[in-house]
């Protein structure tokens, strides 16, 4: 940023540089939000209070930064899209491949079947696939993966080009390490977990996963989540023919994989499809525009 700019940022009061990261950021896809959406995905390091965030939106809207329309609010130089279509749109795509996943919820090692991207935030166009993450029990991992990209092929949802696959299970992350790499930690990807939408838990996995990742508040201390008691786990005992199969099932896939790898994350306990990182354009977008809103305020 400009030094201007900065010492234009230095005079805005905390709440209102919260509320205008927050606008800047849901502004990068054109999304309005709700007075609710905004404080409970207030970019902030500090807890703000609804009343103050309020009063501060409602100055916003005065001085024209911010326009305000059936409810919604979004900076005022961005033209924003149809909600309710993009929200019909997200549900149906849910609603189409839910059979594929009331079957993968009988396996009992997947502890996690979680949407994320912008279905998960109903915010997809009818073209999109549908992002899921999963969780498992500890050295599931691989046979996890396996099994899930059989039942695609089973149910007929794996074409041989993946730009026409519109079910993409792009994340499986084993239970004995849910934080998210520290070198990885970012706006983006605190956002992307804040919005996970969890179809199916076993064992409280979804608030342990949340506990795993607290780094999120120091982007997002107004989100609310209620974390459980200490949890009583379950003790499983050692079964060397699934350890055998877990170890078989890692080596296969990235054999067959071997040719095809890119920015992809492979080991024992995550596997990271990302062949696709808009992250850091959508960062880059995210900060021109919490710039030029910054900008325009007393200017």
């Amino acid at each position: 940023m400009h030094d201007k700019t900065k010492m234009k940022r230095n005079k805005i009061n905390s709440c209102k540089l919260a509320i205008i990261k927050t606008l800047s950021y849901s502004g990068v896809f054109g999304y309005p939000l709700t007075f609710y959406q905004i404080t409970n995905n207030l970019i902030s390091r500090n807890r703000l209070p609804r009343k103050k965030i309020k009063k501060e939106l409602e100055n916003l809207v005065k001085t024209n930064i911010v326009k305000k329309t059936k409810g919604k609010y979004i900076i005022s130089e961005i033209k924003s899209h149809d909600v309710n279509k993009r929200k019909k749109n997200s549900q149906e795509i849910i609603d189409e491949n839910k059979p594929f996943i009331d079957v993968l919820t009988k396996i009992p090692w997947i502890k996690m079947i979680a949407i994320t991207g912008s279905v998960a935030n109903y915010d997809a166009k009818r073209e999109e696939d549908i992002d899921l993450l999963f969780i498992t029990e500890k050295d599931r991992l691989w046979i996890t993966r396996g099994f899930v990209f059989l039942m695609l092929k089973v149910m007929g949802k794996l074409p041989k080009k993946e730009n026409e696959r519109k079910i993409c299970p792009n994340i499986f992350i084993d239970e004995s390490r849910m934080a998210w790499a520290k070198k990885k930690r970012n706006l983006y990807v605190a956002q992307n977990i804040i919005s996970i939408q969890p179809l199916v838990w076993r064992d409280d996995i979804y608030f342990n996963f949340m506990e795993e990742n607290k780094w999120i508040f120091k982007y997002f201390n107004n989100f609310k989540i209620n974390f459980p008691g200490k949890n009583s786990k379950k003790i499983r005992r050692k079964n060397f023919l699934f350890r055998n199969l877990e170890s078989l099932a890692r080596k296969t896939q990235i054999a067959h994989m071997k040719n095809k790898i890119t920015t992809e994350v492979l080991n024992d306990r995550l596997i990271h499809f990302n062949k696709n990182d808009v992250s850091k354009e959508i960062l880059r977008k995210y900060k021109r525009i919490l710039k030029k809103t910054i900008g325009a305020i007393d200017s």
